[in-house]
């Protein structure tokens, strides 16, 4: 299930959160995928990053290049990877025990080192900005901006749970005593104390998830929020849409995609939970800012073929093809493909309602 949290108004995004209230369990019927890759080692997934015609996978001690019909491991790392970001000919690995710059041809690997006393600190955010630019997030020091071949500090909050960067030119950071944006040139902290447009329900920010459509979705320790991207926001006193869940209390939710013609799929350790795209006039009864509860089964679960794993990763490429990233492997889904696994599962939905 997903609740809506008390004294939050849903413009936007907020009918089709409101709706998720009730989610009905059941075993969707399977549709057929495309064959999957498999990737040696069963590692937890990190990263997939798409540069051009090359694909790689990040994964726990791992990167592999995709390479015809397979994942290849192109080398391996002892500290275990907690995030990855690809900038021109390098990948940029954040470990539990500092930052690797990884050469993309030759796979040689260079450490780098971080100002202050720890030189290598565990990395928690690695990404680029709209310019370009590499953001590293450090836990205990901050967060730091690669330039002119050197670090520049940018923020000295310690605890740094997260970064990411969305289409807006915003740099976001996750950290233990709210969420700090930057734009421009100024910068702005979400927590729990702030007021109107600065207010999130939750300082523990634990992961930021963007999706392809544009939205920023907030993961906290007792909260789920999104910042609409693409302008849907409306004033700057309205509030944020917020969820307290997805799927059930507990259900860590570890990636979000948007599915042209479909809804939004969410990668949880629940499986995937789909919640599809609803007709206004279905929708019209919900009024924002109202605790009313409707037995709206909205939110579908999908399921794979056996064999398939749990996604962890979502990411939609330039084809609109959904790349779906496991434990086991690596499933690629055509946006006609996906489309026949959700009517499979809206047809499993059917028939459970009539028993």
């Amino acid at each position: 299930m997903l609740f809506p949290h008390p004294n939050r108004s849903f413009p936007g995004l907020r009918p089709a959160l409101l709706s998720l209230l009730l989610l009905a369990f059941f075993s969707g019927a399977q549709a057929r995928p495309r064959p999957h890759y498999a990737v040696a080692g069963h590692e937890k997934p990190v990263a997939l990053l798409h540069a051009g015609k090359v694909t790689f996978l990040v994964t726990a001690h791992s990167v592999f290049r995709l390479e015809g019909a397979a994942f290849v491991r192109k080398t391996q790392v002892a500290s275990a990877i907690q995030c990855a970001a690809l900038a021109d000919t390098a990948l940029w690995l954040g470990t539990q025990a500092g930052l690797l710059r990884l050469n993309t041809a030759s796979f040689k690997m260079h450490p780098l080192r971080l100002p202050g006393t720890d030189a290598a600190p565990s990395i928690t955010a690695v990404f680029r900005d709209a310019r370009g630019a590499v953001w590293v997030g450090a836990n205990g020091q901050g967060a730091f901006r690669w330039a002119n071949n050197a670090f520049v500090q940018e923020l000295r909050t310690p605890a740094i749970n997260g970064g990411v960067a969305t289409a807006d030119s915003s740099v976001w950071i996750a950290t233990s005593i709210g969420l700090s944006r930057k734009q421009g040139g100024e910068w702005t902290r979400y927590n729990e104390e702030s007021v109107a447009n600065r207010e999130i329900p939750d300082n523990i920010v634990e992961k930021l998830l963007p999706d392809n459509a544009g939205n920023l979705w907030v993961v906290m320790s007792d909260a789920i929020c999104v910042f609409e991207g693409g302008g849907r926001r409306g004033a700057a006193e309205e509030e944020l849409p917020t969820v307290k869940f997805i799927g059930r209390p507990g259900n860590e939710v570890t990636g979000v995609a948007a599915v042209a013609g479909a809804g939004r799929l969410f990668a949880t350790a629940q499986g995937l939970l789909l919640l599809p795209n609803e007709p206004a006039d279905k929708l019209a009864g919900f009024a924002p800012a109202t605790d009313k509860v409707e037995p709206k089964r909205l939110l579908r679960p999908l399921a794979l073929p056996p064999g398939t794993g749990n996604p962890v990763l979502l990411a939609v490429d330039q084809q609109q093809r959904l790349w779906l990233v496991s434990e086991v492997g690596v499933t690629v889904l055509t946006t006609k493909e996906f489309h026949r696994l959700a009517q499979a599962a809206t047809a499993a939905s059917g028939a459970t309602a009539q028993r």
